[in-house]
């Protein structure tokens, strides 16, 4: 646990920077650019409203979110483990009010840590800013961290109603 501390500020560190690399394919991913008027809606509303109609257009941001949320789940899809120190619970996605949407049990079982870490950091910043530029909205509900364990070699998350 002492490990994981300095790797995820390390990680946090490293995904600071919106371009992430693709797995194995050698291109940049960038987050989506989150909404910003340009054009101060008090002096001029209809430009401002043009704009802001323009940057909620892009299909292609919205691909790229979906497609890293795919990557993810690729990713991190086998959870087995030899044991539950080979278990994580990592937040995935954003809410628009602030924190992750989901947690999820992660096995890092024959995979580079790092790479996962920042996978996920990846998709987390472009959700986020996906919802800033989509101006969504959410139930504002906190949702728990939830402890992982180990059933049948596979990492789980424990269900609230059995602590």
């Amino acid at each position: 646990m002492s490990k994981l501390i300095p790797l995820l500020l390390a990680t946090a560190a490293l995904t600071l920077s919106a371009c992430q690399q693709a797995a194995g394919t050698g291109e940049a991913r960038i987050a989506p650019a989150p909404l910003v008027e340009a054009i101060d809606p008090q002096r001029d509303p209809i430009k401002a409203t043009q704009a802001r109609k323009q940057l909620m257009e892009r299909p292609e941001q919205v691909a790229d979110v979906a497609a890293l949320r795919r990557e993810v789940l690729a990713l991190i899809a086998d959870k087995s483990a030899d044991n539950v120190q080979q278990c994580l619970v990592l937040p995935l996605g954003h809410k628009p009010c602030g924190g992750p949407a989901e947690y999820v049990a992660v096995s890092i079982k024959g995979k580079d840590e790092a790479t996962v870490l920042n996978k996920i950091n990846a998709y987390n910043q472009a959700a986020e800013a996906e919802n800033l530029r989509l101006g969504r909205m959410s139930d504002c509900a906190v949702v728990p961290k939830p402890q992982v364990q180990l059933v049948n070699g596979q990492c789980t998350l424990v269900n609230e109603a059995t602590y």
